[in-house]
């Protein structure tokens, strides 16, 4: 991708015809499309240039075809390569999350202390008082560390995934509502992130994809995990047992996550490569 752009390649805009055409062709910033313009001819060329017979194709048409196949070709297979790791990736996070609530479990009474502590900070500070410092246990592990590495290296992968086969999606010509960039940073976007992320996963699938269906499913899931894992980590600072009773749909929301993600990271894969492998044989060109 190039870093000044955002682009895989070149920014959109006109470029000297790549099939060797007498003009100039659009390039989308992902690929050759149609659009193409012919030089103006000078003040005194009355006569038109000969034209061939309506039945015949310019070469340099076929030779775009064939242009565009070809690149749409090499975005598939970057795709698929990073699908191989992002089938598992998609699935880490909520992995992640069951473990941090195991671990918090384990570490309840820590919580309760740092809640407690909370309550007469807050106490103090009406009546104007200095707080007693902290002297309990810490709610943190280095097991809460690592889950958290995991995490991060997880959501990169994955997030490297998406932007491919989105990339590679509308290359292929499926229609999707955000852009490759914005689908992958729509997610740190506040308000945007609880629904333009799954837009941009679902526009990865054909319209009328059986699949389409199932990354909604997931969405919902992931949703679930969200903002009640929240309310668990508030809960966990002044009730046990409400942080545990909202743990329960926390972790079965996370194993349909783990259930459903990786099949939807494959069946983007297989749309894209069974759309890549008919747009070859179109174009004349043998897939790899």
């Amino acid at each position: 991708m190039s870093e000044e752009s955002g682009y895989p390649g070149a920014p959109p805009g006109w470029y000297p015809d790549p099939a060797g055409g007498p003009g100039k062709r659009w390039w989308d910033g992902y690929a050759w499309t149609d659009a193409t313009v012919l030089p103006q001819p000078p003040p005194w060329a009355s006569a038109p240039p000969p034209q061939g017979p309506p039945s015949q194709v310019a070469p340099w048409a076929v030779a775009s075809d064939r242009l565009h196949a070809h690149t749409t070709h090499d975005l598939v297979q970057a795709e698929l390569r990073s699908a191989i790791v992002a089938r598992v990736a998609v699935a880490v996070p909520a992995a992640c999350s069951i473990a941090t609530l195991i671990i918090n479990r384990l570490n309840a009474d820590a919580w309760l202390a740092v809640g407690h502590q909370l309550r007469v900070d807050y106490h103090d500070a009406q009546l104007g008082r200095t707080p007693p410092p902290y002297h309990g246990p810490s709610a943190l592990t280095p097991a809460n560390v690592l889950i958290n590495v995991a995490f991060v290296a997880a959501a990169i992968i994955a997030l490297v995934w998406q932007h491919r086969a989105a990339s590679a999606g509308r290359a292929l010509g499926i229609p999707s509502q955000a852009s490759p960039a914005w689908g992958v940073g729509s997610w740190f976007v506040p308000v945007v992130c609880w629904w333009i992320p799954y837009t941009a996963v679902r526009d990865c699938l054909p319209a009328g994809d059986a699949h389409r269906a199932r990354v909604l499913h997931w969405w919902v899931a992931w949703l679930v995990t969200q903002l009640l894992g929240f309310a668990v980590a508030v809960c966990a600072l002044f009730s046990s047992g409400a942080a545990l009773a909202l743990s329960i749909p926390v972790a079965l929301a996370d194993l349909a996550i783990i259930a459903w993600a990786p099949g939807i990271v494959m069946a983007i894969a297989a749309a894209h490569r069974a759309a890549s492998a008919h747009l070859d044989e179109t174009a004349g060109l043998v897939s790899n």
